[in-house]
């Protein structure tokens, strides 16, 4: 494996990020396996519909928009979670066939541990990494994270699209 200093062609960089990114995937998995709960019932993959709940009121059909799933996958979580406490559902004001989702005070309180709980792991995993590598990071990944989500709200899926410039 190239060390980090020295320059790959871009073929050489897409294989390797692709490669670790797998890797990378697969540590998540596993790590998923053993992350805490914050309540009897929650766990990590409940962490996108309560995170995208914090950001405010949701439609389920908004919601599943925002985390990039299927509405039967986001209704079966809501339910789950309504019956846990941590989202209430009121008719929507505008359309009274339609539930508006949001956190309740369980609710905010689960997140805000879910939140602590993934920034001091975070934070163990990058305790040798300088301020000036994380602000790197961070600015790659959000670099990155952005060029993702227009190539899909471009092609709607994976495809040989041309990044935009920066």
């Amino acid at each position: 494996m190239p060390s980090h200093a020295q320059l790959l062609d871009p073929t050489e960089a897409t294989a390797r990020l692709a490669a670790e990114f797998i890797r990378v995937g697969k540590l998540f998995a596993a790590l998923k396996q053993h992350a805490p709960s914050p309540l009897p019932g929650v766990d990590s993959t409940h962490f996108a519909v309560l995170t995208n709940l914090a950001d405010g009121s949701k439609r389920v059909s908004d919601l599943a928009g925002c985390i990039h799933v299927e509405v039967s996958t986001v209704s079966r979580q809501v339910s789950h979670l309504t019956a846990l406490g941590v989202i209430a559902k009121e008719a929507d004001p505008h359309d009274g066939r339609v539930a508006v989702l949001s956190l309740t005070d369980t609710g905010r309180a689960v997140v805000d541990r879910m939140t602590a709980t993934r920034g001091a792991w975070l934070g163990r995993v990058l305790a040798g990494w300088t301020p000036q590598e994380l602000a790197r990071f961070a600015d790659d990944v959000t670099r990155f994270a952005d060029d993702l989500e227009a190539t899909r709200a471009r092609t709607d899926g994976p495809a040989d699209v041309e990044p935009r410039p920066h």
